[in-house]
């Protein structure tokens, strides 16, 4: 039968859909020709080449996906997570956003399932028993390590462990130039009016058009389509938990977030509602 466009064929040992989904982001299934797609997964078969999900190759993607969370909404819903348990108003996570994850991304693949680069399959079944601390540590200069656990809170969760191995990997970066970057992008958007107009906003509701035309008005005309808004209802309240922003794929320069936008107009959708609130530190009982 068809399905995604993948034959799935009943065949002992090979799962077709798996080989699709290798060959989607090798750039093979884009073929329109149907005849010389079965034929490609016919030959690869024979030769007896590995189509695991785990030979996705770093740098084969399109663009990348900037994940900024807001922390207090964040605690709302996972208040026993060690970085909830002790929120301070001081604090950068109490007025900005800060690092979730940093997302090379592959255009159409809407649950970022391209991830795990070239990873040996021991450490991705490690990787999925999610006990972060547990997976190698990553080989980080002291100074990045203390800017993550300013901008990650999740650091002593060893989040940063869980980005990296699940997409950094795939960056093409070594693990300290792409927490060098993931940085700067952070630093960078927290100076934004963009960021400022949020922090002004703590403790009360926003309107989801009012919020986009801000994001317009800071970095041009449209610049709302490389924008989603992420929201959660938690104890009856829409909060804004995340903010996503669709980068080009070339970081080399992070100096000026208006020119970090990939030139092809993207569909992206959030999840906010009309109104919703910009929370703040300390979780509502």
């Amino acid at each position: 039968m068809l399905k995604d466009n993948c034959f799935v064929l009943k065949k002992p040992g090979i799962n077709i859909f798996k080989i699709c989904q290798v060959l989607y982001y090798k750039r093979i299934i884009q073929m329109k020709n149907l005849f010389q797609l079965i034929m490609t997964i016919i030959l690869l078969c024979q030769l007896g080449l590995p189509l695991q999900a785990d030979t996705f190759i770093k740098g084969e993607f399109d663009n990348y996906t900037l994940a900024l969370s807001w922390q207090p909404a964040f605690c709302e819903s996972k208040p026993n997570k060690l970085e909830c348990q002790s929120q301070h108003e001081g604090q950068f996570y109490a007025n900005h956003f800060i690092l979730h994850g940093l997302w090379p991304n592959v255009q159409g693949d809407k649950r970022h399932t391209y991830g795990y680069c070239q990873m040996p399959k021991s450490l991705i079944k490690q990787y999925k028993r999610k006990r972060w601390c547990d997976l190698p540590k990553l080989n980080l200069s002291k100074l990045v390590r203390k800017q993550l656990s300013q901008f990650m809170p999740g650091y002593i969760s060893c989040l940063q462990r869980h980005e990296w191995y699940k997409h950094g990997s795939c960056s093409g970066l070594s693990e300290n130039d792409y927490y060098v970057v993931s940085n700067q992008l952070v630093e960078l958007f927290s100076k934004t009016r963009f960021s400022q107009y949020v922090a002004k906003n703590v403790g009360k509701y926003v309107n989801r058009k009012a919020l986009l035309k801000q994001f317009d008005k800071e970095f041009g005309q449209g610049s709302r389509h490389y924008l989603a808004l992420k929201c959660q209802k938690v104890r009856g309240t829409s909060l804004l938990t995340e903010i996503r922003i669709f980068l080009k794929k070339e970081l080399s320069t992070v100096s000026d977030f208006k020119h970090l936008f990939p030139e092809k107009k993207l569909k992206v959708r959030g999840t906010c509602p009309r109104s919703f609130k910009i929370d703040e530190v300390g979780i509502a009982h």
